[in-house]
């Protein structure tokens, strides 16, 4: 993205010091891989079987991944408000593909918090399916397989094998239903493929494809830093096209390039009343109230933003030094070793 090189301003002298002392006592990072799998478990190894309580009593029952069906195991919390809004639409995403299915296919949900349980099942009433609800709050299954965010979707081939790893994303439901239908036979790896690849669109008016144009210059002319005439053009953009998300967090991103945090607000807020569920315009909120001093407003919008698929850099720096600030070492030390990944991964791709 255009805006990566921005972050390295960010950076502290530490994080520098840091990567200085890793190259002179170990090698390089290397590349992450490609496809995120379970951090204690590679794809194609058995999932091992586990004992859970149901979420709605105290019995407990014996959960084995696979034994002839394609499994999917939701490993999910409602705790903050931000993995609300995700894993409960999952929830009932997931009874529906339960009830397409039927028993062709295992789905278990695997709520990993002591707290709002009769939040969970109360949704979970109105579902037009129902799925198998287990309860993990000491984190076991949790760890023992090596869980590393929720919600996360992990799947299984009939014979338990670990198949795949889905972190949560905007196309979800049809990663999740695509590879159940390639799971039992009906769709080739090809055509999982091609389902994911992006629509065609339609022929673009002249409107559209000056909109694109715009965008397109003014990225160009913020990597040359050209930043006044790279405002100009993401701000012709949004007036040719005011209901397209692009150009508004592209300007976003500008203004905070600029440090013009309030008009960089405006336009992430204009982004987000168009896809509230946009993870780079939440990154970009994140990092302008950062900017303006606004701490705390930064910290909610960041860590909404550091669950994305691919969190930005410069979200993990920021988040690592609002820790930092709190006297929250473990978490500010955590954020910045990934940070530091993150830059020797870069370093790397440049030398490509």
């Amino acid at each position: 993205m255009q805006h990566e090189n921005a972050i390295f301003k960010t950076l502290k002298y530490y994080v520098y010091s840091t990567i200085f002392l890793i190259l002179l006592i170990s090698p390089l990072v290397t590349h992450a891989e490609e496809n995120p799998t379970l951090q204690n478990f590679n794809y194609g190894e058995i999932l091992p079987s586990f004992q859970l309580k149901q979420l709605s009593s105290a019995s407990t029952e014996v959960f084995t991944p696979g034994e002839g069906k394609p499994t999917l195991l939701l490993f999910f919390s409602i705790r903050p408000d931000f993995r609300k809004k995700r894993a409960l639409p999952l929830l009932s995403a997931l009874a529906d593909i339960s009830s397409k299915y039927k028993n062709k296919i295992k789905i278990v949900g695997i709520y990993c918090d002591n707290k709002l349980q009769q939040t969970v099942l109360k949704y979970m009433e109105s579902s037009t399916g129902k799925i198998k609800l287990l309860a993990d709050p000491p984190k076991d299954v949790y760890n023992k397989y090596g869980v590393f965010m929720m919600p996360l979707a992990v799947m299984t081939n009939a014979e338990g094998e670990l198949h795949e790893v889905i972190p949560y994303t905007y196309n979800i439901r049809e990663l999740i239903d695509g590879n159940f239908k390639l799971l039992l036979g009906e769709w080739t790896p090809d055509q999982l493929q091609s389902s994911l690849k992006p629509k065609k669109f339609k022929t673009l008016s002249e409107d559209e494809k000056e909109y694109v144009r715009r965008v397109n210059y003014g990225r160009i002319m913020l990597s040359k830093k050209m930043h006044s005439q790279a405002i100009r053009e993401f701000s012709t953009a949004v007036k040719i096209q005011p209901k397209a998300i692009e150009a508004y967090v592209e300007l976003g991103f500008a203004y905070n390039t600029v440090k013009e945090w309030k008009k960089a607000l405006e336009a992430f807020k204009k982004a987000q009343s168009i896809n509230n569920e946009s993870d780079e315009a939440l990154a970009g909120l994140g990092l302008a109230y950062f900017g303006q001093g606004n701490t705390n407003q930064a910290k909610a919008e960041l860590e909404n933003a550091f669950i994305a698929p691919d969190p930005k850099l410069d979200v993990i720096i920021a988040l690592a030094e609002i820790y930092e600030n709190e006297g929250n070492n473990i978490k500010a030390n955590r954020l910045n070793k990934l940070a530091i990944k993150r830059l020797m991964t870069l370093y790397e791709q440049r030398w490509k």
